[in-house]
């Protein structure tokens, strides 16, 4: 098993920004709420992730730049997270991806929320944020 991404390999490279259970989701629920997050907020909207896990996940994101995380100097201290230009370009990816895979993944191994949806292009050019 290689430990580090091949950097020889553009597409490799790509996905070791994305990679792991949880930066997916945790890009999308950034997105989604329009506005940065304190670490609880947003860790209390993913079912399912430990926060040693979670913790893990933001500091690999926020050192490729996919995140920005903002620390106020008020008492008590509050940590925010939101995209950074970086993470927003990869929503379009991500778009693709999930079309993907709502197209061609069997219906007996995921199960998607019909109420999710995957904003437009024009949504994110609307937004301002790509």
């Amino acid at each position: 098993m290689i430990s580090e991404p091949r950097y020889d390999c553009a597409i490799d490279a790509a996905m070791s920004v994305i990679e792991g259970r949880w930066k997916t989701v945790i890009i999308c629920k950034l997105y989604r709420n329009g506005a940065p997050m304190r670490y609880n907020q947003l860790m209390a909207q993913i079912e399912g992730i430990s926060p040693r896990i979670f913790t893990l996940q933001l500091k690999e994101m926020e050192r490729d730049g996919i995140i920005i995380r903002n620390v106020r100097s008020t008492k008590p201290k509050c940590v925010e997270y939101y995209l950074s230009e970086r993470g927003f370009s990869l929503l379009p990816i991500l778009k693709s991806l999930a079309e993907w895979g709502l197209k061609n993944m069997f219906s007996n191994m995921v199960e998607f929320d019909d109420g999710i949806t995957v904003p437009s292009k024009d949504d994110l050019k609307e937004s301002g944020l790509c």
